[in-house]
């Protein structure tokens, strides 16, 4: 038997009004000290996408990232093993690795000098020979756990989570059966943007194309959303709809057929849209309650022409800005105080209830 993540005890009222298709409460996305519970109860917990394997193909290689909000370093030690380590020097607490990306023989703090292996064990210290008692071995860089599933890696900060397949689920094997061929693809585009809205407003959004026909006539030009299919599983959700048209978009021809939209709990997505080989990655990450840092990544396969790359890439980074303008409205509603619940309409927004329960099944009833 799988075991389970850990989550909070449940409880009825919150919980009983999302089963009854209501929305979470507008408190549950403004309210700081909800969002700082989150950051112990969900990104403290949970297995959260922080890169690719491509940023980090040799021993020496290293990337920073964030689970939440705590800083991390992602490395290939001298083995050539593939380690994630709390970003946070343990003499004082200076970020470690400052560089985006890179490629050293040790980490060194730039604050005191304190050096670090690629194993993570306390290297030097300055002036450690004249501290008595000082045992170096005590003070290691704090250990993630590490998983990839294809070129995509990910990191916990639970040391007793469980792995990273009990999350997947079936969800690798749906992506193999869109036809992409997941180990040939490189990132070539990446894009970030600051949303002032709250992390889980823009997991909403995009969980329900409810939206589409009025938000996004690009995207309803290529996807037939008559034939829209929503599915819901433990940890993560599907949306697939067939290829309509593409004229005047981008050059949809051969590949995949149809659009393959994957959320990945709690805050990924996976994207592939028809044609040749594609997939655009989504990364939400909480700033605060209001506001939201977004990567989005752009992966081909080398047979897509630059050309290519940049009509899919626009057509894609149309539909996001449609999106963050979206997003960033409904934060302004849900903080008037005239907000308290919605009501889902749960034909279209099932995979956006799916969402929401889990949000309630690690947070509990009333967290702050």
């Amino acid at each position: 038997m799988q075991t389970k993540m850990r989550v909070a005890p449940e409880a009825t009222s919150v919980g009983a009004a999302l089963a009854q298709g209501a929305t979470l409460p507008a408190t549950w996305y403004t309210d700081p000290a909800i969002f700082a519970i989150e950051q112990e109860r969900i990104f403290r917990r949970c297995w959260q996408y922080v890169g690719l394997l491509e940023q980090v193909p040799r021993p020496g290689d290293y990337f920073t990232c964030y689970a939440g909000m705590a800083p991390l370093i992602v490395a290939r030690d001298d083995a050539g093993v593939l380690r994630a380590f709390v970003n946070v020097c343990r003499h004082r607490g200076h970020q470690v690795a400052t560089a985006e990306n890179g490629h050293c023989s040790v980490f060194q703090c730039p604050y005191h000098a304190w050096s670090y292996n690629l194993d993570g064990t306390l290297r030097g210290a300055p002036g450690m020979r004249d501290e008595p008692g000082f045992d170096r071995d005590q003070f290691p860089l704090i250990q993630a756990q590490v998983d990839t599933w294809g070129p995509f890696v990910f990191v916990n900060l639970d040391p007793a989570a469980p792995p990273l397949s009990t999350v997947l689920g079936e969800l690798p094997e749906f992506v193999a059966r869109t036809g992409v061929p997941l180990r040939e693809i490189k990132r070539r585009a990446r894009r970030e943007y600051i949303i002032e809205a709250n992390w889980k407003v823009v997991v909403d959004n995009y969980l329900e194309c409810y939206h589409c026909p009025v938000a996004h006539p690009g995207f309803t030009q290529l996807i037939d959303l008559n034939n829209y299919t929503i599915r819901e599983y433990e940890y993560f959700s599907t949306q697939t709809g067939p290829q309509k048209d593409s004229a005047g978009l981008y050059d949809a021809s051969g590949g995949v057929t149809d659009g393959f939209y994957a959320f990945l709990w709690p805050n990924f997505t996976v994207n592939i849209y028809p044609g040749p080989g594609n997939v655009s990655l989504n990364l939400f990450l909480p700033l605060g309650p209001g506001r939201t840092r977004a990567i989005y990544e752009y992966c081909f396969v080398d047979a897509v022409g630059e050309q290519e790359e940049r009509d899919f890439v626009d057509f894609v980074q149309q539909v996001q800005m449609e999106d963050i303008s979206l997003c960033e409205s409904v934060q302004r509603g849900l903080s008037t105080g005239y907000f308290q619940q919605g009501k889902l309409m749960l034909r279209q927004e099932r995979a956006l209830q799916h969402f929401q329960r889990l949000s309630y099944q690690f947070l509990g009833d009333n967290p702050a």
